[in-house]
């Protein structure tokens, strides 16, 4: 068998990995996190909490990666801080007014870097 057949064999049905940027109006969105939403059912959905500088990486239920295919991605906002009565404490998250892409991501298998660009609802 030749290495490029074999490599297309063991290819075959391998989660991939998940990571890359947030931005929204070209700079990094620092907090909230995404969802990768399967299109196809049966398939897990996946979440990644966003970093300071604006880099997620994507997790499953049990870590065990994302199934190849079509995903939706939405983006949830940091919650609004409250007071032990429900107020809200302070200035409203700055990106709660963004959405995720209208268009879906492609995932594959092995590694992936997807930069996420958010839209403003």
């Amino acid at each position: 068998m030749s290495a490029a057949v074999l490599a297309a064999f063991v290819g075959c049905g391998a989660n991939g990995t998940v990571t890359g940027m947030v931005t929204a109006n070209g700079e990094a969105v620092d907090s909230g996190s995404l969802v990768f939403q399967p299109i196809e059912t049966g398939v897990k959905p996946a979440i990644g909490y966003i970093g300071n500088d604006g880099t997620y990486a994507m997790r499953t239920a049990g870590d065990e990666g994302l199934t190849p295919g079509e995903y939706r991605v939405l983006y949830m906002p940091p919650d609004q801080r409250e007071d032990e009565n429900g107020r809200p404490i302070g200035k409203p998250p700055k990106w709660r007014s963004y959405q995720g892409p209208a268009e879906t991501v492609n995932v594959v298998s092995y590694e992936n870097t997807i930069p996420v660009e958010l839209e403003k609802r």
